[in-house]
């Protein structure tokens, strides 16, 4: 029996380098998973660029309950009033927003990928 793969364009494009810079995105999903390390909840934010010479490249950010912190320019730029004292911030209403990403290149695996470093606001632009 022949061993066959379907491959979306999807699939092609996830693994399509994009050079480093701020990109019109859209927040597709958020999920959950945990950690393979130590079983800590992981949020994995699915974005897809919406514009440009890499539109529909997708690229998948990472959010360890360990280190929420990292999280704040992510609400920020999704709406959420961010205040000082710190407080209580839904992915879920992240869902379907339109942002700006930076994405920039990192090896991982011996492979240059991309990675969702930064965030903000589309009036920012």
């Amino acid at each position: 029996m022949p061993l066959v793969f379907s491959v979306t364009r999807e699939d092609m494009l996830r693994s399509k380098t994009v050079e480093p810079a701020w990109y019109k995105c859209k927040v597709k999903a958020i999920t959950q998973e945990s950690a393979s390390t130590d079983g800590s909840v992981l949020a994995v934010v699915d974005l897809v660029i919406l514009e440009g010479a890499f539109k529909d490249v997708p690229v998948r950010r990472y959010f360890s309950e360990k280190a929420p912190g990292f999280t704040v320019p992510f609400f920020a730029a999704c709406g959420a009033t961010v205040k000082e004292e710190g407080g209580t911030y839904d992915f879920d209403r992240c869902k379907d927003k339109t942002i700006l990403v930076y994405i920039k290149n990192e090896m991982y695996q011996n492979r240059l990928t991309n990675k969702a470093e930064d965030f903000k606001p589309l009036a920012a632009a």
